[in-house]
């Protein structure tokens, strides 16, 4: 198993190469990341209303159905 690359590295480098690699990162701006929440958010409510609005459609279907049969 010392054969494999993964096996010959240290922990040191793991966390340098980390760090590395996070500070070639481009965050987002105070701004981008309150317009994606809030784009977020909006998606979120509007799928549940759609879902809200078909289990009502669906559970009055199924009553209408029920009645039918009694």
């Amino acid at each position: 198993m010392s054969d494999k690359p993964e096996a010959n590295v240290k922990k040191g480098s793991f966390f340098s190469n980390m760090f590395t690699e996070l500070k070639k990162v481009i965050w987002p701006t105070g701004e981008q990341t309150v317009k994606s929440t809030g784009t977020v958010i909006l998606f979120v409510l509007i799928i549940t209303a759609i879902l809200v609005i078909l289990n009502l459609a669906f559970q009055w279907l199924n009553g209408q159905y029920w009645n039918l049969i009694k």
